[in-house]
């Protein structure tokens, strides 16, 4: 259950931070996909391990600390009891562990959040992978859209908007419906949130997980859906319809 601080100080002031399984995509993200030329990563890895094998990640993470539940009730596990560590980031990067990215996309993601001052983004999703929302689907036209929605699979915030989020969260919710909840936080903003289709991202199908996903194993579906319904009601939470404010095209030089 306890942290481990692989270093004495901060690297980077990006954080990526998962919950991770035996099955996870971390490698990825640390080395690069299909043989590409490996780059040094701009953040630190603090990774939580909710399975059965001690000190499964800890050679490859910043921070490392072993807890059994869902990616957001882990998270919020971290900042209850190490609030000093997170507070020295800008940036917060909450990948599910599956997540295919590899390195130089992940560096440039948090660029990107700083250089259009976002308050929220997501990598779009590669047709090669399960998209959940049509909104989320790569477009090969765009660098950027401006939207409204960004999934739970891979938001990533400044840590300022993290931070408003984790202090109402309820860890009652392993998954369906928290990035409703977050983006009733955040409110609607027509150029602070985005999804960048410049970079997409490979979200596996469960068929290539062997037809299961781990969050089953932790709660199924259908109280995950209940348990939404219930604090939607007791928060009063606005499910906005998703929509696309702007969007930034491709240019030749990109």
């Amino acid at each position: 259950m306890g942290v481990m601080e692989k270093v004495n100080s901060i690297k980077s002031k990006y954080l990526v931070y998962t919950s991770a399984g035996d099955h996870s995509n971390l490698h990825y993200w640390l080395k690069g996909i299909d043989g590409k030329e490996e780059c040094r990563k701009n953040f630190d890895l603090w990774v939580t391990y909710y399975g059965d094998v001690k000190n499964k990640y800890r050679g490859i993470s910043d921070f490392y600390n072993e807890r059994k539940d869902g990616k957001f009730p882990n998270l919020l596990y971290v900042y209850q009891n190490k609030r000093k560590i997170l507070d020295q980031y800008q940036a917060v990067f909450v990948l599910d562990d599956d997540i295919i990215l590899d390195t130089y996309a992940i560096n440039r993601l948090f660029e990107i959040r700083e250089q259009y001052n976002l308050w929220l983004l997501q990598p779009a999703f590669h047709p090669k992978g399960k998209i959940s929302h049509p909104i989320t689907r790569m477009n090969i036209k765009c660098f950027m859209r401006y939207t409204n929605f960004v999934e739970n699979t891979c938001p990533l915030f400044r840590k300022d908007k993290l931070d408003a989020f984790m202090r109402v969260f309820d860890p009652v919710l392993k998954g369906w419906g928290i990035d409703f909840w977050y983006h009733h936080v955040l409110g609607e903003h027509p150029k602070k949130i985005a999804i960048v289709d410049a970079l997409p991202c490979i979200n596996p199908h469960d068929s290539a997980k062997d037809g299961h996903r781990e969050i089953e194993l932790l709660e199924k579906k259908t109280m995950r859906i209940n348990n939404y319904i219930k604090i939607r009601k007791k928060y009063k939470l606005i499910e906005r319809s998703h929509r696309e404010f702007a969007r930034i095209e491709k240019s030749p030089n990109r």
